[in-house]
């Protein structure tokens, strides 16, 4: 337990410490992440303590690969595998709860119910506080959850001296004791772990992209290459976690939510946190009275947490209109991912080692979800145009996007960023007498990028560099509203002019 506390006060620091290769330079530490609980259990059973350091440490190199394909990735890193993401990493976790809060497989027993009452005790005080808390005290509902919880089980009795007992022998310093140290890989689980590990990537992109807005009055669009900086940041986390023979480790959005509840954004906050969390690692007492804590309670909190996750997963997913391939995609891998589930017994008949791969909630239903995203792709752009005399262009423009916006279901802030962007270039065109002929214009749509393209003959336009802006591809409300916002922006996000002799085409991405 001292090795992890020591492992999360490195990830908190390299997330603060701002200029270095790995820094975000925002206050989101990381914490011992939901993300990583299933699969660190599959690995626990497979091949115990050095299984999961061995699989935690892969699953940090996979989000540190992934910190450099974010642009080149875009038609996976998209709200919609986002959301969808989050949403089964909230089942999978849910479950778990709910396995240990109505203490399942222990029907009989004769505290039974004493155990669930504990759980549902926790669970309440919970909610309550973040459904009528003010401020700060909706953010600390865990605390309190599991402060009602203690008082709870030891009311009932399972809290007695032989709980005490490990917390009252352990020593009050002590240097961490390495010793345990080994690794190993459970090759059937590397996709549980890549999966894990692509569902960070997406949580530290929802999180420093909130993180960038409370810090920024004048945020326009997400600082990719932070971004990427708080990703990588993030890998090195779960990296030393896996070292240190602990899950991974994530950065924790209800911690920037406080820091936007209170108005404290100062990175000296992370780099106090890191001192006093590297200061419990000598501390064996607190380590022992966290492992005490009755699995009940630990249910509730996760019933707790899974909760925002379904929720907040629903909301990304929803954020933008979903078509038909979509709606395809995401339901044939919900359903795949809960049979896992229902028919356990379905997926552990199959053969070593498609059992391992195929009976993981979260990996079958990220694979599926991807695989038929891609798949589906095939044949999804679709284009109109028409041509404008330059006199009226700007007037025609507006109907003529609005139609399109209407048959192709686009985002409103989409379509009225495009219009902006159109109408900055062509006044310039007018006023610079670019235009010698008729402007055509043309857009299509992939559910990715709007793409407008203008085609006339004159001369090209001075527009600078071809790159104009970056190319995108409660608890978790940081997580929500950062993958929401992520790939909006002001404008066109892309701007490139080609001539062809005295053709000249102007095309203006926007992310969508």
């Amino acid at each position: 337990m001292g090795l992890g506390f020591i492992a999360v006060a490195i990830g908190a620091f390299v997330q603060a410490y701002r200029g270095s290769l790995f820094g975000s330079g925002y206050l989101a530490p990381p914490v011992f992440s939901a993300i990583y609980v299933g699969p660190a259990i599959m690995a626990a059973e497979a091949g115990g303590l050095p299984a999961v350091a061995g699989l935690t440490i892969f699953a940090g190199l996979t989000e540190a690969a992934l910190s450099r394909l974010l642009v080149r990735l875009r038609v996976i890193f998209q709200p919609m595998i986002a959301g969808f993401t989050v949403l089964v990493v909230g089942f999978q976790l849910g479950l778990v709860g709910l396995a240990k809060a109505l203490d399942i497989a222990e029907e009989g027993t004769s505290v039974y119910w004493a155990h669930v009452s504990v759980a549902l005790v926790t669970l309440a005080i919970a909610v309550g506080f973040s459904i009528w808390g003010k401020r700060v005290l909706r953010l600390l509902s865990i605390l309190f959850g599991v402060i009602a919880g203690l008082a709870a089980a030891y009311a009932a009795g399972l809290i007695d001296a032989a709980t005490i007992a490990p917390v009252v022998a352990a020593p009050w310093f002590a240097l961490p004791n390495p010793s345990f140290l080994s690794y190993s890989l459970a090759a059937p689980l590397l996709p549980a772990f890549i999966a894990a590990g692509f569902a960070a990537t997406l949580r530290t992109m929802g999180v420093i992209t909130t993180a960038q807005k409370i810090n920024d009055a004048d945020w326009k669009r997400p600082d990719l290459a932070n971004i990427k900086k708080a990703v990588l940041g993030d890998s090195i986390g779960t990296l030393t976690a896996g070292a240190l023979g602990c899950p991974g480790t994530c950065v924790g959005p209800s911690l920037v939510g406080v820091s936007s509840a209170t108005g404290a954004t100062s990175r000296a906050i992370a780099f106090m946190a890191a001192a006093f969390l590297a200061a419990f690692a000598f501390l064996p007492k607190v380590a022992a009275a966290i492992v005490s804590l009755p699995p009940e309670i630990a249910g509730g909190v996760l019933i707790f947490t899974s909760s925002f996750m379904i929720t907040s997963g629903i909301e990304i997913v929803s954020s933008r209109t979903l078509s038909t391939r979509a709606c395809f995609a995401l339901s044939i891998a919900l359903l795949l991912g809960l049979a896992t589930q229902v028919h356990t017994h379905y997926f552990q008949a199959l053969p070593a080692p498609w059992n391992d791969i195929l009976g993981n909630m979260l990996t079958i239903s990220l694979a599926v979800a991807i695989g038929l995203t891609l798949l589906f792709r095939i044949g999804i752009r679709r284009k109109d145009a028409m041509v404008w005399r330059a006199s009226d262009a700007l007037a025609a423009f507006v109907p003529f996007l609005d139609k399109e916006a209407s048959t192709w279901k686009l985002n409103p802030e989409l379509v009225d960023r495009a219009k902006e962007g159109v109408a900055e270039i062509v006044s310039h065109l007018k006023e610079g007498h670019f235009i010698d002929a008729p402007l055509d214009i043309e857009t299509s749509y992939d559910s990715l990028d709007l793409l407008v393209e203008l085609k006339y003959r004159g001369r090209a336009p001075h527009l600078g560099a071809v790159e104009r802006g970056h190319e995108q591809a409660h608890e978790e409300a940081a997580v929500t509203a950062g993958l929401k916002s992520f790939g909006a922006g002001a404008h066109s996000d892309r701007t490139s002019v080609s001539v062809d002799g005295d053709e000249v085409t102007v095309r203006l991405w926007f992310n969508a």
